[in-house]
C-alpha cells in the first residue's frame, strides 16, 4: 500500500522522522483495517487495528534486543529517494502518542491510499 499526503508544505520545511512516524501509524493501520473489516463491525475492527498499531508502537519505543553483552533498540527510520537515512531516528522514542487518531485524517491533509493488489494466478 501507498499513502500520499497532497498537502502543500511551506517554504522551508523540512520534514523530520515524527512527520513520517506519524504518517506511518496511518499507513500501517489502514493497511491491516481490511482484514480484521472482513470479519466484524467497521467500529470493532478499528479498535482492534489501533490496539495492535499502539502495541507495535510501544515496541518501538521501549523494546530492546539484547546480544553479545550490548542492548540494540528497535527504531522505525525512513530513508529518502536517494538512501539517506533521515535524521532524528535514535531520538524518537514517542511512536505510541501518534496512534491515537490513525483514523481521523483532517480532509486538508489530502491524504489518498493505493492499494497493491497482488494477481491471482
Amino acid at each position: 500500500m501507498k499513502m500520499k499526503i497532497g498537502t502543500e508544505l511551506p517554504d522551508g520545511y523540512v520534514i523530520g522522522h515524527e512527520d513520517l512516524v506519524e504518517a506511518a501509524t496511518t499507513l500501517v493501520a489502514h493497511t491491516l483495517l481490511p482484514l480484521f473489516a472482513e470479519s466484524m463491525s467497521e467500529d470493532i475492527a478499528k479498535a482492534n487495528v489501533e490496539g495492535i498499531v499502539t502495541e507495535l508502537a510501544y515496541l518501538f519505543d521501549e523494546g530492546s534486543i539484547e546480544v553479545g553483552g550490548k542492548t540494540y533498540q528497535p527504531r522505525l527510520a525512513f530513508v529518502d529517494e536517494e538512501g539517506t537515512v533521515i535524521r532524528g531516528v535514535a531520538r524518537l522514542n514517542n511512536m505510541h502518542e501518534m496512534v491515537d487518531s490513525v483514523f481521523e485524517i483532517a480532509p486538508e491533509a489530502m491524504i489518498t491510499f493505493e492499494y497493491d493488489h497482488l494477481e491471482e494466478e
